[in-house]
């Protein structure tokens, strides 16, 4: 419908405002969220900056980026209606109420797991401590699943590359990144 000309907009800094924008609150533990994130397949992640370097006692990290996980207090459900259609992603919130790291939905992902994962967790209201002024800014944004595993004393949880993805889910994660002027 809107063609180039709008694509043009969008490179120069023009994103159509949000008509609609919903947020339901769930309480889950990092370690449920590790447990439960495999089982999604493909998902755009975005972490943002984490200097603790920690795991939970008896986890490895495969990665670096994948620390924004564990600290996650609450998961903030979002839902967006654009001009562009509708958008879903989820808000890994710490225990100070600052985004960590998101998880977009895409056509590829297993729309039966995000609903799981999003039952799984305790409802809570509106966290107090949520910072509706603080902008988050990611680090990265990659297309990948997530998988863990036993080795030997430990479970390692990282993320994998996605296998295959469509060119719709494609679209829509360099849609996200571009709007957060990450490389994809």
């Amino acid at each position: 419908m809107f063609g180039r000309p709008f694509s043009i907009l969008q490179c120069l800094g023009y994103h159509p405002a949000p008509t609609h924008v919903t947020r339901r609150w769930r309480r889950l533990t990092p370690l449920e969220l590790m447990h439960r994130l495999p089982a999604l397949g493909c998902v755009l992640y975005l972490p943002g900056e984490c200097a603790d370097t920690r795991s939970p006692p008896g986890w490895l990290l495969g990665s670096a980026d994948l620390q924004p996980l564990l600290r996650t207090h609450w998961l903030a459900e979002v839902g967006e209606v654009t001009t562009e259609g509708p958008r879903e992603w989820i808000e890994c919130v710490d225990v100070r109420g600052a985004t960590q790291a998101r998880l977009h939905l895409l056509p590829d992902t297993d729309y039966l797991a995000w609903d799981r994962l999003l039952a799984a967790g305790e409802g809570v209201p509106a966290a107090a401590s949520w910072r509706a002024s603080r902008r988050f800014r990611p680090a990265s944004a990659r297309l990948c699943g997530f998988r863990w595993w036993p080795q030997a004393c430990f479970k390692v949880f990282d993320a994998c590359p996605a296998p295959v993805v469509s060119l719709v889910g494609q679209r829509l994660a360099a849609q996200v990144a571009l709007a957060e002027a990450l490389p994809l």
